[in-house]
């Protein structure tokens, strides 16, 4: 785990160097936070998602970035750890103050001591607060493949939808 984290701000401490408005992205599961789900998560469990967007080509209002993410999840009975990194583009107005972004991205699933490689694709609408402050809201879908092989599920592919704040740098 160390060493993951050392090598990708290793990797990502020359972009910061050349890349301008980088945005860092803190969200929660909606779904936990207000309901909670059909197991034994209840109302308030902690699900967070963050993100660390660096643009690395930008057109006249739009751009690439890429970007690491990291979630958390405080489950009942055990704990859920997703590092990926990912590309996503980013149009910064479909609607004055309103923009979008897709976003693309691999990584590692952790649970009960075991990786299991995935995958999630996500959609997201901002609202610019001021230059520095958006309001976002996302869907994802994941590729679970932890949930396939620990607990049997059939269902390969989970939808979430996080709400929280992006920063610009």
């Amino acid at each position: 785990m160390k060493k993951i984290l050392l090598i990708c701000s290793c990797i990502l401490s020359s972009f910061f160097s050349y890349s301008q408005d980088v945005e860092i992205s803190i969200q929660q599961d909606a779904r936990l936070l207000l309901i909670g789900d059909s197991k034994t998560n209840n109302v308030l469990t902690l699900n967070i998602l963050t993100k660390i967007e660096i643009p690395i080509i930008r057109f006249r209002s739009n751009h690439i970035s890429i970007y690491p993410s990291v979630e958390y999840a405080d489950l009942a009975g055990d704990n859920f750890q997703r590092y990926a990194i990912g590309v996503s583009y980013h149009m910064s107005k479909i609607y004055p103050k309103i923009g979008a972004t897709a976003f693309f991205d691999i990584g590692n699933i952790y649970r009960q001591n075991s990786p299991f490689l995935s995958y999630s694709i996500t959609g997201e609408l901002s609202y610019r607060i001021n230059h520095w402050l958006k309001i976002i809201g996302s869907q994802q879908v994941t590729q679970r493949n932890d949930l396939k092989t620990l607990y049997n599920n059939k269902n390969e592919f989970l939808i979430s939808g996080f709400f929280g704040v992006k920063i610009s740098l």
